[in-house]
């Protein structure tokens, strides 16, 4: 069977009970930020710190910080590892000014929506840094992995900036890929297309083309993994992670091998990919 007609239910069954289909974004994040919550409120309990790994661009978390507060919560004892931030032409992360800062996403849409003394310390705000991309790495394995990953996937598959190797000149075998960590990239060709279609309505030359970013092996040591979906061109992506072949060259392949994955998709998403001939996309 063609894996692009396959649907939810078609999952192999220990994902598809895990698996949440929602009306649309609202619901999406409202349901991903309740869920984050109740891991929060866990590990208050026990006074434990709450380690996720977080994107930048599937998720709203200005859902999250209003049910910090509806549940009367403190982030205090969160701390968050981003997943990757741009680079400059010095190889410095960009400036907190830079439009695509994702620094300055994580305090505009999170944190500057809590309470002051209920944010995340400083240092528990956490960043791969360009100099010492190590740190993530020693972290992650000194904790034995983040309590949960939350991701989505770029165009080409790629899960943070972990791009095909294929498009990249890393080194294409699986078991290499698998065990790739914390590092400086070129972002492919590819992604940067895809994120000024999404992005920057068309503006190339504001994306930087290196990055930093968190390796497979850092996000697959993860305790937890949820993968959201909710554009017409995830339809696509999540089908062909999930019933493809488990290869470097779709990166988010690997996550069919993840122990505890869970799937939030909005309807939109989980509608089998239509082709159109025209690529009328956002005229509408």
């Amino acid at each position: 069977m063609d894996i692009y007609l396959k649907s939810v239910t078609d999952l192999p069954e220990r994902i598809a009970k895990k698996t949440r289909t929602v009306k649309n974004t609202e619901e999406l994040n409202a349901f991903i930020a309740s869920g984050f919550c109740d891991l929060l409120e866990e590990k208050q309990k026990k006074n434990e710190i709450l380690t996720v790994i977080c994107p930048v661009g599937p998720l709203d978390y200005r859902y999250f910080a209003a049910e910090v507060k509806k549940r009367k919560l403190n982030c205090r004892n969160l701390r968050t590892i981003n997943m990757d931030e741009y680079l400059d032409e010095n190889e410095k992360l960009v400036p907190f000014s830079h439009p695509l800062s994702f620094r300055r996403f994580m305090e505009e849409t999170f944190f500057s929506h809590l309470d002051k003394n209920a944010r995340p310390s400083d240092e528990n705000i956490i960043f791969p840094d360009p100099d010492a991309p190590e740190k993530v790495t020693k972290l992650i394995d000194s904790i034995g992995g983040a309590d949960i990953c939350w991701a989505g996937f770029g165009i080409t598959g790629h899960v943070a900036f972990n791009d095909p190797p294929q498009m990249t000149g890393e080194a294409e075998d699986l078991e290499s890929f698998r065990n790739c960590k914390t590092r400086k990239v070129t972002i492919c060709p590819m992604a940067t297309a895809q994120m000024a279609m999404g992005g920057t309505n068309g503006n190339l030359d504001i994306l930087p083309t290196r990055a930093v970013t968190v390796g497979m092996y850092e996000m697959l040591k993860s305790k937890k993994f949820h993968l959201t979906f909710m554009r017409n061109w995830h339809a696509g992506l999540w089908r062909k992670a999930m019933f493809g072949p488990v290869a470097s060259s779709f990166p988010g392949s690997l996550l069919q091998e993840h122990s505890d994955l869970s799937i939030t998709l909005t309807e939109l998403a989980a509608k089998p990919p239509m082709v159109n001939t025209a690529q009328a996309t956002g005229e509408e």
